[in-house]
């Protein structure tokens, strides 16, 4: 029976942790369990999305990450935004960006992040060469 209890302690965590705004200390006390043993039994959850990498469903590896729309495949380690993602379909499989509807696409080559990191290096280059040619006309 203790399999049953193990199960059930595993189930009520998952349940509010993620289906509450209960603090994680307070959660842990509720159910009488250290801190580690609490984070021991949570269990990604999954987002309903695809991996762009390998086409698996992304999960929300924690609160956190689920409040910053950031989300991880288990199956191949890619971690990113949900709008680098697609949207899966009750059976498991991708639909297409387009036949989402109103939403935003979500299959880009390029997230915000890449999109931050290639904008400033652009600018770096530029300010690099104009550097370069005030210097040339000293």
């Amino acid at each position: 029976m203790a399999g049953d209890a193990d199960r059930e302690n595993e189930r009520r965590a998952n349940e509010l942790y993620w289906g509450s705004d209960i603090s994680v200390n307070q959660i842990a006390e509720a159910l009488d369990l250290s801190k580690g043993t609490l984070y021991g039994l949570i269990r990604p959850e999954p987002a309903g999305l695809t991996c762009p990498a390998c086409g698996d469903e992304v999960v929300y590896p924690n609160r956190t990450a689920k409040e910053r729309a950031l989300v991880a495949c288990p199956s191949c380690g890619w971690e990113g935004d949900e709008d680098e993602t697609a949207a899966l379909g009750g059976d498991g499989t991708m639909i297409p960006p387009e036949a989402v509807g109103d939403a935003p696409p979500r299959a880009r080559v390029l997230g915000d992040r890449g999109r931050v990191v290639l904008g400033g290096a652009l600018l770096g280059a530029a300010a690099g060469l104009a550097l370069v040619l005030w210097s040339r006309r000293r």
